[in-house]
């Protein structure tokens, strides 16, 4: 993520088409849909499936905090 570039004026289309979805959303507060923050709702699922990648162990909790991945781990004494 230190790499990653934030989209700029010119990364946008020239006409962009809104779509109006008339279902509530079950998740939503009063059956509201968020939109701006779309693409980064696979990060944290990908960042998660990366860790077990690596450690073979599934974290359930975000953020995930170096105590956390340690105590996962089986590292950690409080």
């Amino acid at each position: 993520m230190s790499q990653y570039l934030i989209p700029g004026i010119k990364d946008i289309p020239e006409k962009v088409d809104s779509v109006l979805v008339e279902v509530p959303d079950p998740l939503g507060p009063w059956g509201a849909r968020g939109m701006a923050e779309m693409p980064f709702m696979p990060l944290a699922p990908a960042v998660i499936a990366a860790l077990h990648d690596a450690t073979g162990v599934w974290f359930d909790e975000i953020p995930v905090l170096p105590w956390r991945v340690l105590k996962k781990l089986g590292n950690y004494q409080a």
